[in-house]
Protein backbone atom coordinates (compact mmCIF):
# COMPACT_ATOMS: atom_id res chain seq x y z
CA UNK A 1 0.00 0.00 0.00
CA UNK A 2 1.14 3.34 -1.22
CA UNK A 3 -0.60 5.44 0.85
CA UNK A 4 -2.67 7.51 -1.86
CA UNK A 5 -6.23 9.11 -2.18
CA UNK A 6 -8.34 7.71 -4.62
CA UNK A 7 -11.73 7.22 -5.78
CA UNK A 8 -13.69 3.67 -5.04
CA UNK A 9 -16.87 2.22 -5.72
CA UNK A 10 -18.42 0.98 -1.61
CA UNK A 11 -21.50 -0.26 -1.88
CA UNK A 12 -23.00 0.98 -5.34
CA UNK A 13 -21.54 4.53 -4.41
CA UNK A 14 -18.60 6.47 -5.85
CA UNK A 15 -17.11 7.69 -2.54
CA UNK A 16 -13.34 9.25 -1.58
CA UNK A 17 -11.56 7.28 0.12
CA UNK A 18 -7.97 8.11 1.72
CA UNK A 19 -5.38 5.32 2.58
CA UNK A 20 -3.03 6.63 4.96
CA UNK A 21 0.35 5.19 7.34
CA UNK A 22 0.98 6.49 10.89
CA UNK A 23 4.15 6.93 12.26
CA UNK A 24 6.13 8.88 15.38
CA UNK A 25 9.75 10.39 15.93
CA UNK A 26 9.67 10.23 19.34
CA UNK A 27 6.10 10.58 20.23
CA UNK A 28 5.49 13.13 18.00
CA UNK A 29 3.35 11.30 15.65
CA UNK A 30 1.61 11.67 11.57
CA UNK A 31 -0.91 10.80 9.98
CA UNK A 32 0.57 10.01 6.10
CA UNK A 33 -1.00 10.37 2.86
CA UNK A 34 0.91 9.96 -0.47
CA UNK A 35 -0.34 12.09 -3.15
CA UNK A 36 2.44 12.11 -5.75
CA UNK A 37 1.01 13.91 -8.53
CA UNK A 38 -0.62 16.40 -6.34
CA UNK A 39 -4.27 15.48 -7.41
CA UNK A 40 -6.22 15.49 -4.17
CA UNK A 41 -5.22 17.97 -1.86
CA UNK A 42 -7.13 17.93 1.49
CA UNK A 43 -9.12 21.32 3.33
CA UNK A 44 -8.50 22.12 6.91
CA UNK A 45 -11.80 20.35 7.85
CA UNK A 46 -10.61 17.01 6.46
CA UNK A 47 -7.38 17.10 7.98
CA UNK A 48 -8.66 17.83 11.30
CA UNK A 49 -10.95 15.14 11.19
CA UNK A 50 -8.09 12.78 10.39
CA UNK A 51 -6.06 14.11 13.18
CA UNK A 52 -8.61 13.82 15.00
CA UNK A 53 -7.83 11.88 18.38
CA UNK A 54 -11.17 10.18 19.30
CA UNK A 55 -13.30 10.46 15.26
CA UNK A 56 -10.46 9.98 13.24
CA UNK A 57 -6.60 8.53 12.52
CA UNK A 58 -5.16 10.81 15.21
CA UNK A 59 -2.27 12.91 15.11
CA UNK A 60 -0.23 15.82 15.49
CA UNK A 61 0.20 16.57 12.28
CA UNK A 62 -0.59 15.37 8.74
CA UNK A 63 2.55 14.84 6.20
CA UNK A 64 1.23 14.80 2.63
CA UNK A 65 4.03 13.30 0.34
CA UNK A 66 3.89 15.28 -3.20
CA UNK A 67 6.27 15.17 -5.91
CA UNK A 68 8.23 18.43 -5.56
CA UNK A 69 7.40 19.33 -8.91
CA UNK A 70 3.85 18.80 -8.67
CA UNK A 71 3.21 21.13 -5.81
CA UNK A 72 3.15 25.40 -6.29
CA UNK A 73 5.19 25.23 -2.63
CA UNK A 74 7.50 22.52 -4.36
CA UNK A 75 8.04 23.52 -7.56
CA UNK A 76 10.90 26.27 -7.02
CA UNK A 77 12.92 23.03 -5.49
CA UNK A 78 12.33 19.94 -7.78
CA UNK A 79 15.89 20.64 -9.43
CA UNK A 80 16.99 19.78 -5.98
CA UNK A 81 14.72 17.65 -4.31
CA UNK A 82 12.64 14.69 -5.78
CA UNK A 83 9.84 14.79 -2.93
CA UNK A 84 8.29 17.95 -1.11
CA UNK A 85 7.04 17.50 2.42
CA UNK A 86 3.03 19.54 2.42
CA UNK A 87 3.03 19.58 6.27
CA UNK A 88 -0.15 20.86 8.51
CA UNK A 89 -1.21 21.17 11.96
CA UNK A 90 -3.57 18.99 13.38
CA UNK A 91 -6.57 21.47 13.27
CA UNK A 92 -5.54 21.82 9.77
CA UNK A 93 -3.00 25.00 9.40
CA UNK A 94 -0.25 25.23 7.08
CA UNK A 95 3.13 24.75 8.93
CA UNK A 96 6.53 25.64 7.23
CA UNK A 97 8.69 22.57 8.99
CA UNK A 98 8.79 19.92 11.52
CA UNK A 99 12.26 18.11 12.35
CA UNK A 100 10.48 14.94 13.85
CA UNK A 101 7.67 15.01 10.50
CA UNK A 102 10.67 14.86 8.37
CA UNK A 103 12.22 12.25 9.61
CA UNK A 104 9.09 9.96 9.39
CA UNK A 105 8.80 11.38 5.81
CA UNK A 106 11.55 9.88 4.90
CA UNK A 107 11.33 6.80 6.44
CA UNK A 108 7.57 6.63 4.91
CA UNK A 109 9.66 7.45 1.28
CA UNK A 110 12.47 4.64 1.69
CA UNK A 111 10.27 2.09 3.60
CA UNK A 112 7.30 2.72 0.01
CA UNK A 113 10.36 2.82 -2.18
CA UNK A 114 9.71 5.98 -3.37
CA UNK A 115 13.21 7.04 -2.65
CA UNK A 116 16.28 5.29 -1.94
CA UNK A 117 19.80 5.71 -0.69
CA UNK A 118 21.29 6.67 2.70
CA UNK A 119 20.92 10.42 1.65
CA UNK A 120 17.72 11.99 0.65
CA UNK A 121 16.85 15.85 0.04
CA UNK A 122 13.31 16.82 1.04
CA UNK A 123 11.57 19.99 -0.11
CA UNK A 124 9.51 21.86 2.53
CA UNK A 125 7.91 25.34 2.83
CA UNK A 126 11.28 26.38 4.60
CA UNK A 127 13.70 25.31 1.95
CA UNK A 128 15.63 22.16 1.40
CA UNK A 129 16.10 19.51 3.97
CA UNK A 130 18.77 17.12 3.98
CA UNK A 131 18.58 13.65 5.41
CA UNK A 132 21.05 11.24 6.15
CA UNK A 133 19.60 7.58 7.25
CA UNK A 134 22.03 5.31 9.85
CA UNK A 135 20.39 2.27 10.45
CA UNK A 136 17.39 3.01 13.03
CA UNK A 137 18.84 6.67 13.54
CA UNK A 138 17.84 9.83 11.12
CA UNK A 139 20.05 13.12 10.81
CA UNK A 140 18.16 16.09 9.41
CA UNK A 141 20.57 19.20 8.70
CA UNK A 142 17.86 21.78 9.96
CA UNK A 143 19.56 24.78 8.10
CA UNK A 144 20.82 27.49 10.88
CA UNK A 145 18.79 29.15 13.84
CA UNK A 146 18.15 32.62 14.02
CA UNK A 147 18.10 34.13 17.36
CA UNK A 148 15.72 37.10 17.17
CA UNK A 149 15.72 38.84 20.69
CA UNK A 150 13.29 38.52 23.27
CA UNK A 151 9.59 38.17 24.39
CA UNK A 152 7.36 36.67 26.26
CA UNK A 153 4.62 34.28 27.15
CA UNK A 154 1.96 34.00 29.84
CA UNK A 155 1.80 29.77 30.46
CA UNK A 156 -1.55 29.86 32.78
CA UNK A 157 -0.93 32.67 35.03
CA UNK A 158 2.96 32.45 34.84
CA UNK A 159 4.72 35.22 32.90
CA UNK A 160 7.96 33.72 31.23
CA UNK A 161 10.51 35.60 29.10
CA UNK A 162 11.90 33.56 26.70
CA UNK A 163 14.33 33.83 23.44
CA UNK A 164 12.05 34.17 20.21
CA UNK A 165 14.30 31.50 17.61
CA UNK A 166 13.33 30.61 13.85
CA UNK A 167 14.53 26.97 12.69
CA UNK A 168 12.05 27.83 9.75
CA UNK A 169 9.03 28.01 12.30
CA UNK A 170 8.50 30.47 14.77
CA UNK A 171 9.72 29.16 18.36
CA UNK A 172 9.56 31.14 22.13
CA UNK A 173 11.88 29.18 24.39
CA UNK A 174 11.66 29.87 27.81
CA UNK A 175 14.41 28.45 30.58
CA UNK A 176 12.63 27.53 33.73
CA UNK A 177 13.30 25.48 37.12
CA UNK A 178 10.99 22.22 36.14
CA UNK A 179 9.29 22.28 33.08
CA UNK A 180 6.92 19.73 34.89
CA UNK A 181 5.38 22.45 36.66
CA UNK A 182 3.58 24.34 34.18
CA UNK A 183 0.26 23.69 32.58
CA UNK A 184 0.03 23.33 29.00
CA UNK A 185 -3.17 22.38 28.41
CA UNK A 186 -4.14 25.57 27.21
CA UNK A 187 -2.18 27.93 24.78
CA UNK A 188 0.11 30.13 26.13
CA UNK A 189 -0.92 33.82 25.48
CA UNK A 190 1.81 35.54 23.44
CA UNK A 191 2.27 38.98 22.40
CA UNK A 192 0.01 39.31 19.00
CA UNK A 193 1.93 41.65 16.89
CA UNK A 194 5.66 39.77 17.50
CA UNK A 195 3.40 36.41 16.45
CA UNK A 196 0.90 36.67 14.08
CA UNK A 197 0.92 33.55 13.14
CA UNK A 198 1.36 31.65 16.49
CA UNK A 199 3.96 30.87 18.11
CA UNK A 200 5.76 27.18 19.72
CA UNK A 201 6.48 27.44 23.05
CA UNK A 202 9.38 25.53 24.66
CA UNK A 203 10.09 24.96 28.75
CA UNK A 204 13.69 23.34 29.36
CA UNK A 205 15.64 22.86 32.27
CA UNK A 206 19.51 21.92 32.35
CA UNK A 207 23.09 23.03 30.83
CA UNK A 208 24.90 22.93 28.16
CA UNK A 209 25.74 19.33 27.15
CA UNK A 210 21.54 17.99 28.00
CA UNK A 211 18.50 19.42 29.19
CA UNK A 212 14.72 18.44 29.62
CA UNK A 213 11.88 20.19 27.53
CA UNK A 214 8.04 20.19 27.31
CA UNK A 215 6.59 21.90 24.00
CA UNK A 216 3.20 23.54 23.34
CA UNK A 217 2.55 23.31 19.78
CA UNK A 218 0.60 26.37 17.59
CA UNK A 219 -2.28 24.33 15.87
CA UNK A 220 -1.90 21.59 18.48
CA UNK A 221 -1.29 21.57 22.08
CA UNK A 222 1.20 19.92 23.49
CA UNK A 223 3.22 17.01 22.32
CA UNK A 224 5.64 14.40 22.93
CA UNK A 225 8.03 15.87 21.46
CA UNK A 226 8.96 18.69 18.98
CA UNK A 227 11.91 18.39 16.56
CA UNK A 228 12.28 22.33 15.58
CA UNK A 229 11.53 23.11 19.04
CA UNK A 230 14.46 20.92 20.46
CA UNK A 231 16.84 22.37 18.05
CA UNK A 232 15.43 26.54 18.90
CA UNK A 233 15.80 24.92 22.81
CA UNK A 234 19.47 23.53 22.28
CA UNK A 235 20.73 26.74 20.43
CA UNK A 236 19.41 28.75 23.16
CA UNK A 237 21.07 26.07 26.01
CA UNK A 238 24.35 26.00 24.02
CA UNK A 239 24.84 29.23 23.33
CA UNK A 240 27.14 28.63 20.73
CA UNK A 241 29.03 25.41 18.79
CA UNK A 242 28.27 21.98 20.49
CA UNK A 243 26.14 18.94 20.89
CA UNK A 244 23.05 18.72 23.28
CA UNK A 245 20.91 15.88 24.49
CA UNK A 246 17.67 16.65 24.60
CA UNK A 247 15.13 14.72 26.35
CA UNK A 248 11.35 15.17 25.42
CA UNK A 249 8.29 12.93 27.20
CA UNK A 250 8.48 10.92 24.13
CA UNK A 251 12.56 10.05 24.10
CA UNK A 252 15.31 11.54 23.38
CA UNK A 253 16.77 13.87 20.55
CA UNK A 254 20.43 15.06 19.37
CA UNK A 255 21.20 18.46 18.59
CA UNK A 256 24.25 19.65 17.16
CA UNK A 257 25.19 23.39 16.41
CA UNK A 258 27.89 24.73 14.16
CA UNK A 259 28.74 28.22 13.33
CA UNK A 260 26.84 27.74 9.70
CA UNK A 261 23.87 25.22 10.59
CA UNK A 262 21.90 22.88 13.22
CA UNK A 263 21.24 19.19 12.78
CA UNK A 264 19.29 16.94 14.82
CA UNK A 265 19.46 13.30 15.12
CA UNK A 266 16.45 10.84 15.83
CA UNK A 267 14.58 7.64 15.27
CA UNK A 268 11.47 7.60 12.82
CA UNK A 269 8.97 4.61 13.00
CA UNK A 270 6.07 3.98 10.68
CA UNK A 271 3.30 1.92 13.12
CA UNK A 272 0.59 0.87 10.99
CA UNK A 273 -1.16 1.47 7.57
CA UNK A 274 -4.90 1.72 6.92
CA UNK A 275 -7.75 3.02 4.93
CA UNK A 276 -10.34 6.06 6.01
CA UNK A 277 -12.87 8.53 4.49
CA UNK A 278 -11.57 11.79 5.11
Amino acid sequence: MTGHATRRRTAGHDCRVTDFAKGHGTGNDFVIVADVDGEHPLDRAAIARLCDRRTGVGGDGLLRVVHAAKHPDGVSHAGHADWFMDYYNADGSIAEMCGNGVRVFVRYLREHRLATGDVIPVATRAGIRRVDVDGDLLRVDMGPARLLGESTADVTGHRLTGRHVSMGNPHLVCRVTDPAAYDLTRPPTVPADEFPDGVNVELFTGDRDHITMRVHERGVGETMSCGTGACAAAVVALDGPGTCDVDVPGGRLTVTATDDTVTLTGPAVLTFHGTTKP
